[in-house]
């Protein structure tokens, strides 16, 4: 079995990597494995995450974890076409980025590659989404809307990551001292 960790949901959840993995096992039912392991069961108790019983199959995972760990993909799929543009104007010329119905026969290229990018990782989707919505206030702000890829080449080319640290509508001005002029 391969479990993939996202550190932001380490970060969010502010609990261990054995954690994560322990919630993960006890979520799969791998009883075979999760003797091997020595999570904090209290702390993740505390934190929702676990209803902690007599023995340690009796533990139950909560619906806090679950949903980081396992969520719809078609859900998630129409929340990034939800923030994505469907046409965008440029010099006064029409350009369609993408078919306005979620399952048209032009977006499942896109469809399909997105959820090789994302699999069943929801922090990932959000942290995409955010991205997403980044780029689109960066582009609003600096009239670039245009420009903006077309939805297939920007899931193939990990077009988002060029906008997670960008901070939208703060110039650099405003990140500097502000000092007075006498």
């Amino acid at each position: 079995m391969t479990i993939e960790i996202d550190t932001d949901v380490l970060k969010d959840l502010d609990i261990s990597a054995d954690d994560f993995v322990y919630l993960y096992l006890l979520h799969a039912k791998a009883y075979d494995v999760i003797h091997l392991l020595k999570p904090d069961t209290e702390a993740l108790q505390r934190k929702g995450l676990i209803k902690v019983g007599e023995e340690q199959e009796d533990n139950v995972v909560r619906q806090k974890f679950i949903d980081l760990i396992e969520d719809n993909f078609d859900r998630m799929w129409s929340e990034l076409l939800s923030h994505f543009p469907i046409k965008v104007y440029n010099q006064g010329q029409v350009r369609v980025l993408r078919a306005a119905d979620s399952n048209g026969r032009s977006n499942q290229k896109a469809k399909k590659a997105y959820q090789r990018v994302i699999g069943k990782n929801i922090s990932k989707h959000k942290k995409i989404v955010q991205c997403l919505i980044n780029e689109l206030e960066f582009r609003k702000t600096n009239n670039q809307i245009g420009y903006m890829q077309m939805l297939q080449t920007w899931v193939n080319g990990h077009s988002w990551e060029k906008y997670e640290d960008v901070n939208v509508g703060r110039t650099e001005e405003q990140e500097r001292r502000i000092t007075r002029k006498l």
